[in-house]
């Protein structure tokens, strides 16, 4: 049901807890670490470190209610993200290309506790950050990240809204007999080709994103023929669908944000 300040068919998302507990930590950590690092702790024997930790804390508090009143909305018109500093909307039809790259969470397993956390924050996606980057035609650009709550799902609805016309124009171009760019990579009704090699359709044995990466199997190899950040092909999720309509091959498995992801 709508609310006051949200009109009929707005979906809100807002920011996961994530961030705010992080900077509890980090400042809890840091203002502990300087604290005993004194010969002599007492509040008496520093004052200015005394007030300096104080505005510290206040920051933090402020800081923690501007995150809490920012939120990504996405609507009939199209996505907009919403800060106590402004707002940035996308019309759908202003949406050009996309950039898309999952990251394992046990990357941040590194970071001691802050990576815990970090994984706390979050089922698939509860094992992985998500970015989604909404591009427009003049380039500028709108993030949609699992800094969000439900960040998977608004990255659902986003894409079963701007991908089905970008694959379908990738196809029609395809079956006219062209070559559709996807950055470095192309693709042809007959081959996707790669840094100077070309690659047969019918010989690509798979081709999804493996963590952070694209990757693109040809039967007999044990190598992967392309292996490359996903966020380095524009429109990559575009790229997977309509390979997956050539190579029968490959299993299709529409517009989930993480069905063609391997953690």
């Amino acid at each position: 049901m709508a609310t006051a300040g949200m009109a009929y068919g707005e979906r809100r998302f807002g920011v996961a807890y994530t961030a705010r507990i992080l900077l509890v930590v980090v400042l809890a950590s840091v203002l502990a670490g300087i604290w005993l690092s004194q010969d002599d702790p007492s509040i008496a024997a520093h004052p200015t470190l005394f007030w300096i930790s104080i505005g510290l804390c206040i920051a933090a508090i402020l800081f923690w209610i501007a995150l809490g009143k920012s939120a990504l909305i996405i609507s009939d018109s199209g996505v907009r993200r919403e800060s106590l500093f402004g707002q940035q909307e996308m019309t759908w039809n202003q949406i050009a290309e996309t950039r898309y790259q999952v990251v394992p969470i046990n990357v941040y397993g590194h970071f001691g506790l802050i990576g815990i956390l970090i994984a706390m924050s979050s089922k698939k996606s509860g094992r992985a950050h998500l970015t989604l980057e909404l591009i427009s035609q003049d380039r500028t650009k709108l993030k949609v990240t699992s800094n969000y709550n439900k960040a998977d799902e608004a990255i659902s609805a986003i894409l079963s809204r701007i991908l089905p016309p970008m694959v379908q124009n990738a196809k029609s171009k395809v079956q006219r007999g062209e070559t559709v760019q996807f950055g470095g990579l192309g693709l042809s009704a007959t081959a996707v080709t790669w840094k100077g090699n070309s690659i047969p359709v019918s010989e690509i044995s798979g081709a999804e994103l493996v963590r952070s990466n694209l990757q693109i199997k040809r039967r007999g190899k044990w190598l992967s023929a392309v292996s490359v950040r996903s966020n380095k092909i524009p429109d990559v999720l575009v790229f997977l669908e309509v390979l997956e309509s050539l190579a029968p091959q490959i299993k299709s498995t529409g517009v989930d944000p993480l069905a063609r992801v391997r953690i």
